[in-house]
């Protein structure tokens, strides 16, 4: 299984666009959801994870973009930048860049992945909008 292991994936030409696209979301919502936790905290206030989902969901409908990527993957985002929050305030965590930041992502619903071994050494493993992506077992 792939749970808990960092892997190379193999990814062809429009596998590796479609990856760094919705790396580049995860980055754009960590920044938005980083600036708005900032901004709830200025007024005294805080915002939590569910609200941030929620009005996440509603801007699917104003940026078309947002869509592309996997739901999941940016709750996973807004889950990540919550705990972040918690444990060292929201003026301590720090934007992800474009150029000090590697696009990633994580995809938390192991039941949307199906893996299979090919052989003794490769696996491949099918992810939500990319497709069947190979990689060293």
């Amino acid at each position: 299984m792939l749970t808990g292991r960092k892997y190379r994936l193999e990814l062809s030409v429009e596998q590796a666009m479609l990856a760094e696209m919705v790396g580049s979301i995860c980055r754009t919502v960590w920044n938005v959801g980083l600036e708005q936790q900032r901004e709830y905290r200025r007024r005294g206030r805080s915002i939590g994870y569910v609200e941030q989902c929620r009005q996440m969901a509603e801007a699917k409908a104003d940026f078309p973009w947002l869509a592309e990527a996997p739901s999941h993957v940016l709750q996973q985002v807004l889950r990540d930048l919550e705990g972040a929050c918690r444990r060292h305030g929201p003026f301590r965590v720090r934007w992800r860049s474009q150029r000090r930041w590697a696009p990633s992502m994580r995809f938390p619903d192991g039941k949307l992945i199906r893996v299979e071994q090919v052989s003794r050494n490769l696996g491949r493993a099918r992810l939500p909008k990319l497709g069947w992506v190979r990689f060293r077992w």
